[in-house]
């Protein structure tokens, strides 16, 4: 950006391709004095050997204009930034990637800069409040487990007939179909109306969602079993609708994240996200137990807390922000609105120079690159033809897939049934419910440390590894009731599952297609994934409680039957992205 003694005026303003105009730093007044004052610090008074320094905006849209961090798809996923950084450092261009994977004595101060973050209270404001849908999505995806038991008996669905497992199974499930649909309308939403507007439509719904499943306690239940009863109906149309909330949040928040941070801030607010949901999980397993708001009659209440955040966002609309990015792509009588909240969310002036060049690669990155082909349309079926994308978009179902298949959200959602039904305690079965949400949230912030420093690829087998290990361990408890021994096996056993899926299988799987696809694709691929995803959840969840009752307490092993077929396939198919570029990392995928 720099040329002494001139600055190049960025591409949105040239009036050319390929000409840049110089603007002389006498004729500044327009530019912000403190952007120059740093761009022209770059340059002179560098101390020897200590490793350059870059202020946020001007690191990444400057000095760094080829830098590795354009290679990241503008999505807000945990750990997405270590793929190209390490210790918030980066290579200047990305033919220089691998020189700041290094050891450090072998790094080149030359092209290594370390890269500053500066957050913004806007940015705050605009991540707290999109990610009350992720507390919504994780609230709903656990509060049918600890609260099952008051539930089932109000609504007529007691466990005592065993006629109705297969309805309380599809009620917990079918929340996954509605996840499926709303991956794809959160996806059109989100593009049609805007994510600010997303957002809000998702929020709503959630919270009529929401009004139905408590609504459902209403009409009571005169001789049970209601296994097709009023109550039964409103409380799985009520799934349903959540499950379409859910979906849509899943899509829209990170892709709403990505596109109001910077690149090296994205990992940071795909954790927010990502936590954000399992402590969601905690605050519902815990408020569900029976001594607390899962009892008859009270559950309703416990049910309605889901409003809380929905309201709180609808109220303070006003400081959430619609996506530049978005605004940038809507044409010209948005762009001015688009500057304006660049200049809110980086904390700087409407006019400053790296307003304008951010403005500028949002631009450019609106369009569809290499795939802006006549009559081409990105989908499932037009990837699964392409070969350069074919095995990329196996690697990401898979993974998807058997993310649900390992058996992890059964352990959310039916812990307490199965743990009681295999002789576990109620003290017990409370202590595991509890503790194994604890370490699910331990383990989504230490996972962001161990991917900056191990790489996916050492987590996600890893992580396999350790489930397959805790399913067995928690066969032996299940297999041998009563013993002084079961009950602390089947807690370290739940636990440790929970958690070797937090380090790897968890994260990794919904990272990849971030990492394996085009960044034009990456929407597209990551929004086939996630409907894999949600359907293997439903067929997962909505068979559990007959397998249960069928293989009693070994019904896990099939589980870790698939993890093992995983493994083997994770060792031969998915390659380390760490430290690579997005053509690499296809090139060794399709070699393989």
């Amino acid at each position: 950006i720099v040329d002494e003694p001139g600055v190049l005026v960025p591409a949105l303003l040239r009036p050319t391709g390929s000409q840049s105009l110089k603007i002389m730093l006498s004729d500044r007044k327009n530019y912000s004095t403190p952007l120059l004052s740093r761009i022209n610090s770059f340059s002179f008074g560098r101390k020897s050997g200590v490793k350059r320094r870059f202020s946020e905006a001007d690191a990444v849209y400057g000095k760094l204009a080829s830098t590795p961090l354009h290679d990241l798809a503008p999505l807000a996923l945990p750990g997405l930034q270590s793929r190209v950084t390490k210790n918030m450092s980066v290579a200047m261009s990305l033919d220089q990637l691998g020189a700041v994977f290094l050891e450090q004595e072998d790094i080149d101060e030359d092209v290594v800069v370390e890269v500053e973050s500066r957050v913004t209270t806007p940015l705050l404001w605009a991540t707290g409040l999109s990610v009350m849908c992720s507390f919504q999505y994780g609230w709903n995806n656990a509060n049918m487990n600890t609260a099952s038991s008051a539930m089932r008996a109000d609504l007529g669905l007691d466990s005592l007939f065993p006629e109705t497992d297969a309805v309380w199974g599809l009620i917990v499930a079918i929340f996954c179909l509605g996840g499926l649909v709303g991956c794809s309308l959160g996806a059109s939403a989100a593009e049609i109306f805007g994510r600010k507007g997303a957002l809000l439509a998702m929020s709503a719904t959630s919270a009529f969602g929401t009004l139905l499943e408590a609504a459902s306690y209403l009409p009571g239940c005169a001789e049970p079993p209601c296994t097709s009863g009023l109550g039964t109906m409103l409380m799985m149309v009520g799934r349903v609708v959540l499950g379409v909330a859910s979906g849509a949040t899943t899509v829209v928040v990170p892709m709403y994240l990505g596109e109001i941070s910077l690149p090296h801030l994205r990992g940071a607010l795909g954790t927010v996200f990502q936590l954000t949901c399992v402590f969601a999980m905690l605050v519902a397993q815990v408020l569900g137990l029976p001594a607390l708001m899962g009892r008859r009659g009270v559950w309703p209440w416990y049910v309605l807390i889901n409003l809380v955040p929905a309201v709180t966002q609808y109220l303070l609309r006003a400081r959430l922000p619609e996506s530049p990015r978005w605004l940038s792509g809507q044409g010209v009588r948005d762009v001015d609105e688009a500057e304006a909240v660049l200049s809110l969310l980086r904390g700087v002036p409407a006019d400053s120079l790296e307003v304008m060049q951010e403005l500028d690669f949002m631009q450019q990155g609106s369009g569809k690159g290499s795939y802006d082909i006549p009559g081409y349309k990105p989908n499932a079926f037009s990837m699964l033809r392409d070969r350069s994308l074919r095995r990329s978009l196996l690697v990401c179902c898979v993974s998807l897939i058997v993310q649900q298949a390992s058996g992890i959200n059964n352990a959310f959602n039916y812990s307490t049934t199965f743990l009681s039904q295999n002789g576990i305690s109620p003290s017990t079965v409370t202590l595991v419910a509890v503790l194994m949400n604890v370490g699910n949230v331990f383990i989504t912030i230490v996972v962001v440390y161990l991917m900056d420093a191990l790489g996916r690829r050492v987590l996600l087998l890893a992580s396999t590894a350790g489930m397959i290990v805790s399913i067995f361990l928690l066969t032996l408890a299940l297999t041998n009731p009563g013993e002084m021994w079961t009950a602390p096996c089947a807690v370290v056993a739940v636990v440790c599952f929970v958690t070797s899926f937090g380090i790897g299988m968890g994260p990794v799987p919904w990272l990849l297609p971030a990492e394996v696809f085009p960044m034009e694709l990456s929407g597209v691929g990551s929004a086939v994934a996630a409907s894999s995803n949600w359907l293997a959840n439903f067929a997962v969840g909505v068979i559990f409680l007959q397998m249960s009752n069928a293989l009693g307490g070994y019904c896990f092993l099939p589980f870790a039957v698939v993890l093992i077929g995983f493994f083997f396939f994770a060792v031969y198919r998915i390659p380390e992205t760490r430290g690579k570029t997005v053509d690499q990392i296809m090139l060794e995928i399709n070699m393989q």
